[in-house]
């Protein structure tokens, strides 16, 4: 299974500050649960997982509320949550049913929530989401409480396949200046994508290098993110433009290796992998609202795209990479020098 639960962790901060909303309610009124929905859409990974928890407003101290797991989490007879599909055009016609399991599967650290073990929702939809027609689809979660009967959804449409003109196997780094630099380009969607409706444009890239090597004695990698590109165009088959710089690469891999340990060359014919990771406009506001800082003048709500509650439902793509089985010396010399092992 593919899955990355960095991704939602970040939920709980939601609940913390539901009072800067643009929402009406008696500080002195009877205490409610308000559900909150965090999940991705990813057509490439095998399972889709839903974050659900509760929100509340109420009498009594929250920081209290909060520590209990009844407090933020449903029991698993209290809810259903599934998915839906259908085409934009035929909302009312659903194509496709996806029922989600529960499952308990870790630990959130130590603070003012509760920290147990946090349920999360889970389906696997390896194989439905991936072709043609379903791409041209519009998904649609739900989470139906069975003691009101009442239903909090949200919906997202999957992002497009966009191909990577360069670079191709070959990591080779051109002079400029005095750096060094790959020259990466892909289309924001391809055309044939975009002419039959099979998905989104992304508004936001990130290229991604994937350094693997030795350790121990096993195979593993390092994953060293790059600056994002913006998607700024409304039309399709656009060429975004990134230089990838070789000491940005370096450096990250020096960050994220930088203890003792004994390391050596892979013995994968691939050394790298270039990912171009992508979110849709829904992922790429919630992230930039999120992450707002030093912002005490504005009094800005909490972004959120699910209706009659809180959170995310969005999509984003992992999947579209280059493997690299030429490198260069520069590469080579540079990791030598890091003195990390290798």
């Amino acid at each position: 299974m593919k899955y990355c639960f960095r991704l939602i962790i970040p939920l709980v901060a939601v609940c913390s500050v539901f009072t800067s909303c643009e929402v009406e309610f008696d500080p002195n009124g009877e205490w409610r649960p308000t559900t909150v929905i965090y999940g991705l859409m990813d057509q490439d990974d095998d399972t889709t997982f839903i974050r659900v928890q509760k929100g509340f407003v109420g009498v009594g101290n929250y920081l209290e509320f909060a520590k209990q797991k009844d407090s933020v989490y449903y029991k698993p007879e209290e809810i259903d949550v599934f998915m839906v599909s259908y085409y934009p055009w035929e909302k009312e016609n659903v194509r496709d049913t996806f029922w989600f399991n529960y499952t308990e599967t870790y630990s959130k650290p130590e603070g003012d929530f509760y920290s147990e073990k946090a349920p999360v929702y889970y389906c696997v939809t390896k194989g439905r989401l991936s072709y043609g027609e379903e791409l041209k689809k519009e998904y649609k979660i739900i989470v139906r409480n069975n003691k009101t009967g009442g239903q909090t959804y949200a919906t997202t449409r999957l992002i497009g396949n966009y191909d990577i003109i360069s670079p191709n196997y070959s990591m080779r780094f051109q002079r400029d200046g005095d750096n060094y630099i790959l020259k990466c380009q892909w289309y924001n969607i391809n055309s044939s994508s975009a002419v039959n409706g099979e998905g989104i444009t992304a508004k936001m890239y990130q290229p991604v290098i994937r350094f693997f090597y030795v350790e121990n004695g096993d195979e593993t990698y390092v994953d060293v993110p790059l600056p994002y590109k913006l998607n700024t165009s409304t039309q399709y088959g656009v060429v975004m433009n990134s230089n990838i710089y070789l000491q940005d690469i370096l450096n990250g891999i020096k960050k994220e290796l930088d203890y003792e340990a004994v390391r050596r060359w892979t013995e994968k014919s691939v050394f790298c992998e270039l990912y171009i990771n992508s979110c849709d406009l829904s992922m790429f506001e919630y992230y930039g609202n999120s992450l707002q800082q030093g912002n005490y003048l504005t009094d800005n709500g909490i972004y959120t795209n699910v209706n009659n509650g809180y959170g995310l439902f969005a999509s984003r793509r992992r999947a579209v990479k280059v493997e690299f089985t030429e490198t260069d010396n520069r590469f080579v010399e540079g990791l030598k020098d890091l003195d990390i092992g290798f």
